[in-house]
């Protein structure tokens, strides 16, 4: 089999963790900015809630062109006043989440309210990549 090459280099799995933050704006509760500084493919994310938020709220996630962009390109509107627990874009897309999302060189991975409110909402986005 041959070499699987994404971005002009081989195959590199990685992974990076962020707080959640309790910022009701887009890429209020995560934004990050692509890591890598190449494209990179997202192969998973888990949204780990540690602590529901107080009042109702829903959290997307995906790939923006800006790190104040709502976008739920891989989890779209996961209720997180519900329960703890960790969800993914394998088992909890949503509406129009998905898996494997390219992310280019200059765009954000965002997690962002898409309804409610965040105060109270403590956990982690975990994002697992190829290179």
């Amino acid at each position: 089999m041959g070499k699987q090459i994404f971005g002009g280099t081989r195959n590199r799995r990685k992974s990076f963790v962020s707080r959640l933050a309790n910022v009701d704006t887009g890429g209020g509760v995560v934004s990050v900015l692509n890591p890598e500084g190449v494209e990179i493919l997202i192969t998973e994310v888990v949204l780990v809630v540690e602590t529901v938020a107080t009042v109702a709220c829903s959290v997307s996630v995906g790939v923006a062109a800006n790190g104040t962009t709502l976008s739920g390109t891989l989890i779209t509107a996961l209720d997180v006043n519900a329960a703890t627990g960790r969800f993914d874009n394998i088992n909890d897309v949503g509406a129009s989440g998905g898996r494997d999302r390219s992310c280019g060189a200059t765009q954000y991975i965002t997690a962002s309210v898409s309804a409610g409110a965040s105060a109270g909402l403590a956990g982690q986005l975990i994002v697992n990549y190829v290179v």
